[in-house]
């Protein structure tokens, strides 16, 4: 039964990435043409796994400016100001970053995808966390694969990370966050270290007037207790009562944020859990800045399920970590084109046997989407952040189906 697959983590994530495998014995899911659809957008998905698809989807919807398959992205100037109001709070918002244009391309894309829900979005769904959640949408859906090579997002990312090179570690797409996540730091950034990468969080929808503000801990990146394998964070703890200011965001529609991964931070989810008519879509993630090298050796990495040799120290580059700046390469494009770009087994074994590697990571993760321990630990904080989606996705994961909170 369904029940008893997602009650196994194990079992659902090697059944996900067999069915996912354009050569696993699953793929008949790759080959469907008619994926689920509704008259509606459905925001409570199924859990039931006939109704997801396992292969690669194209909307096929017009690209703003129809580039050229080597354009380069759109620019979009960066301020000097902003560049450093990133380096010292931790987290800068820049405004107005997506044309009407590009918002409405994102919007029917995310639509698409909801009406036409990716069995790597099932974990989310069965949590309850989020009434879609979904990562690594770039290699799955080409729609999102074009927004990263052509939009201003490689633009922003390049000048505030000060480089000439950027790629896609991971994303997540997030509709409707309904559980909040306490204060912590992003984990699940793929296997680059919090020194070259770059967090990102583009919102579809403006901030709603009572709650979804994303919250930040001014200056946090500079802490010196939060390990960098650390989820959920004590605010009473260590150093991190000197860093009492606090920054909160009401993006707007078309709007970004950009941070670094170490920076502490949470958002409010709805009183009753529960988003009503309403909708937040975010495309979030984290971006690799430069040459980086491969951190991913015993690490537990959802976003990290391709098939690759990489060793700790390697350069992270090659279809599996794509690059969007100074433009997408056509190689790589083509990678993902043919299905090369998925989980694979060799992935989830890696994953699997990683796991053991990282407990305490995992146990952190559960405090943050346990509200039992995390209001025995700090009493006095309020719910918290979406941003952390990563660590809802893998704690949604590696929980039975039963257990839903």
């Amino acid at each position: 039964s369904n029940a008893a697959v997602m009650g196994s983590p194990l079992v659902f994530l090697a059944t996900a990435a067999l069915g996912y495998s354009a050569t696993g014995p699953m793929s008949r899911g790759a080959a469907r043409s008619a994926y689920v659809s509704r008259a509606t957008p459905a925001m409570k998905l199924t859990t039931n796994w006939l109704d997801y698809s396992f292969g690669l989807q194209d909307p096929q919807f017009d690209v703003p400016g129809a580039p050229a398959p080597d354009a380069p992205p759109e620019h979009f100037e960066i301020t000097p100001e902003q560049v450093e109001t990133l380096k010292r709070d931790g987290v800068v918002h820049i405004k107005g970053v997506l044309t009407p244009e590009w918002l409405d391309y994102m919007r029917r894309t995310t639509e698409y995808q909801i009406k036409n829900p990716h069995m790597w979005a099932s974990p989310g769904v069965v949590s309850g966390l989020y009434d879609y959640i979904q990562r690594n949408v770039w290699s799955t859906n080409s729609a999102f694969a074009k927004f990263f090579y052509h939009s201003p997002l490689g633009s922003i990312m390049a000048q505030l990370g000060e480089t000439d090179e950027i790629r896609i570690s991971t994303d997540l797409l997030m509709v409707n966050p309904n559980k909040g996540f306490k204060w912590h730091q992003d984990n699940q950034n793929g296997p680059v270290d919090h020194y070259n990468s770059l967090r990102f969080w583009v919102t579809m929808d403006d901030t709603p007037p009572d709650h979804g503000a994303p919250v930040y801990l001014r200056y946090s990146q500079n802490n010196k207790c939060v390990g960098d394998d650390k989820v959920f964070v004590d605010l009473t703890e260590g150093d991190l009562p000197e860093y009492d200011e606090l920054l909160e965001f009401r993006p707007k529609a078309g709007d970004m944020l950009v941070w670094h991964s170490r920076s502490i931070h949470k958002i409010d989810g709805p009183e009753n859990q529960d988003w009503g008519n309403r909708l937040r879509r975010v495309l979030g993630g984290t971006v690799i800045v430069g040459k980086a090298p491969y951190m991913g050796e015993g690490k537990a990495l959802f976003s990290d399920l391709g098939a690759h040799d990489f060793k700790n120290g390697d350069i992270l580059e090659g279809e599996l970590f794509p690059r969007i700046y100074p433009s997408s390469l056509a190689h790589e494009r083509q990678a993902r084109e043919r299905g090369e770009c998925t989980r694979t087994v060799e992935g989830v074994m890696r994953l699997m046997s990683n796991m053991w590697a990282s407990m305490g990571e995992m146990a952190s993760f559960t405090n943050v989407v346990n509200p039992t321990k995390a209001k025995e630990a700090i009493a006095a904080q309020p719910q918290a952040d979406e941003a952390a989606q990563p660590a809802a996705e893998v704690a949604a994961a590696a929980e039975p189906a039963g257990s839903r909170r």
